[in-house]
């Protein structure tokens, strides 16, 4: 009686599990082989060759978050522009109004975080 299972289903479940065991035995065989951690006191972080006796934690600003984010959404729009010049002569009037509305909002954006003092380093 032959399965219903086509055979490139039973050749993918075959190589997930392969590359779950192979994962699993580097997992393994690192946990066995490797080093032991040190306790804490014999293992100063690195960056400065001893630990503090104070607080050493400290607050970034939010604002290299946004422009982060704003980096991100210009190079989505990079991502967006190159298929849409591509396609731009067979679409015609229509693709020239979607990237019109598109770069619009993404103008807006500019603006909005322009208002906000994203850009505005020294504060």
């Amino acid at each position: 009686m032959a399965s219903n299972i086509p055979v490139e289903y039973a050749i993918a479940a075959v190589m997930l599990v392969v590359a779950l065991l192979l994962g699993f035995l580097a997992i393994g065989l690192g946990r066995m082989l490797g080093p032991s951690a040190r306790p804490a006191k014999e293992n100063p972080p690195p960056e400065h060759g001893g630990r503090t006796g104070h607080k050493t934690w400290i607050q970034f600003r939010l604002r290299y978050a946004v422009l982060t984010l704003l980096f991100v959404a210009f190079d989505m729009e990079m991502v967006y522009m190159f298929p849409w010049a591509v396609v731009y002569k067979k679409v015609g009037l229509v693709a020239f109004f979607d990237m019109f509305v598109f770069v619009a909002i993404l103008t807006s954006a500019i603006f909005f975080a322009w208002k906000e003092g994203v850009f505005d380093w020294e504060r």
